[in-house]
């Protein structure tokens, strides 16, 4: 694990500690990668205002999720081909994230199959820090305070393919492993631009053939009895199946790739009467297009119309202090991205494991710092400020 751990030095690192063809698929974006470096900057336009002379005696990362309690608002964004960073793969990282009392969210391109990620995942809640193989002394003790509060939820993104069946038999499976929701990626009718992977002749899916054993080679993206073609991503959405079989399976439905107003009133108005789609605000980390919004700048176009939504947020977030901007614009859950899978790649179980325990405690010392009490007082009791123009980190 490298040392310091910031978002900025963890991707670095881990860039020149792989193989440049996978550094560049997993920290590589679309087209000239605009997008991708604006996500980052756009959360350093804002500052908080702090209450230090209504300091709270007690601090917690607790945060509601509409009728429910998260240990902390954060969740690992769905990140395809994660045994590509480390041989323990998908399991591995969800098992971390279990420790740390964050969420995971399982990809539909997972290289390893829903029942060992969601046993992993369980475990890593279960396991006191005296029972964590080789986790050091230091983050035993950041673990201590909180190890019986460690509620992360495990959620599924799915991709619609050509045969629905896959996405239906996705969604009924994780649903048996305690899968809390389902989370439609609107934004990808096929893939961008990746010049990256097109100049260095990269296939994820043959990489994975060449350090997956046939017998590991279980996961959704091998396609479960599905050929690759029936898998391939459908260019037509269809949303409302996508909600009938959450709703049958008792998963939330969220809508990931949320950017606009016209598709945020789409989705408050998909299913009348009941509670509504949960937006998840996101550009695919850049990946898709240079041409639309950060997410930074869409929450924060959101959050000026209404708070009501329960809104999710990706992209950009490299360190703490950007997930407590996300929050304080209106989200009510961060997902990590590319910095802990560098974290993955650099230290296995263990560096994301470190990586996830003090991105916590840092929520932690930040929220006390500044004199709230919780993340949902945060965002209930802080303004936020434009920073002067051109000072964009």
């Amino acid at each position: 694990m490298t040392k310091p751990w910031l978002g900025r030095d963890l991707v670095a690192e881990a860039s020149s500690h792989l193989d440049v063809g996978r550094a560049q698929y997993f920290f590589g974006a679309a087209d000239r990668e605009f997008l991708m470096h604006r996500n980052y900057r756009a959360w350093h336009r804002y500052a908080l205002e702090p209450k230090y002379l209504d300091r709270p005696k007690q601090v917690t990362t607790s945060a509601k999720f509409g009728s429910r309690a998260l240990s902390t608002p954060l969740t690992i964004a769905p990140i395809a081909f994660q045994s590509l960073l480390d041989p323990t793969g998908e399991p591995g990282l969800a098992f971390a994230a279990g420790v740390a009392g964050v969420g995971y969210t399982i990809s539909t391109r997972s290289s390893r199959r829903l029942s060992a990620i969601a046993e992993a995942f369980a475990l890593g809640q279960q396991l006191v820090p005296e029972e964590i193989v080789g986790l050091d002394e230091h983050h035993r003790v950041l673990i201590e305070p909180w190890q019986h509060e460690r509620r992360g939820e495990l959620w599924l993104q799915v991709y619609q393919t050509e045969n629905p069946e896959f996405t239906t038999q996705l969604i009924n499976g994780a649903a048996g492993f305690g899968v809390r929701a389902g989370a439609l990626t609107i934004d990808t009718p096929h893939l961008g631009a990746r010049y990256h992977d097109q100049r260095n002749n990269f296939s994820p899916m043959d990489a994975l053939r060449q350090v997956l054993d046939p017998v590991d080679q279980d996961g959704p993206a091998f396609g479960d009895g599905f050929s690759p073609a029936e898998i391939e991503q459908s260019r037509d959405l269809d949303f409302g199946r996508f909600i009938a079989e959450c709703d049958a399976a008792g998963l939330d439905p969220i809508a990931k790739g949320i950017l606009s107003l016209h598709d945020l009133g789409v989705i408050r108005q998909a299913r009348p009467g009941r509670d509504p789609i949960i937006p998840w605000v996101s550009n695919h980390g850049g990946r898709q297009s240079d041409l639309v919004a950060t997410t930074a700048e869409a929450l924060a176009r959101f959050a000026s119309q209404s708070r009501q939504d329960t809104m999710i947020v990706d992209g950009g977030i490299a360190d703490p202090t950007d997930a407590l901007v996300a929050i304080a614009l209106g989200a009510k859950v961060v997902a990590l991205g590319r910095p802990v899978m560098a974290a993955f790649a650099l230290g296995g179980v263990l560096g994301a494991m470190q990586y996830l325990i003090e991105f916590r405690d840092q929520l932690l010392s930040q929220l006390t710092i500044l004199g709230y009490a919780s993340p949902d007082a945060l965002a209930t009791g802080s303004s936020t400020r434009m920073r002067t123009v051109g000072d964009d980190g």
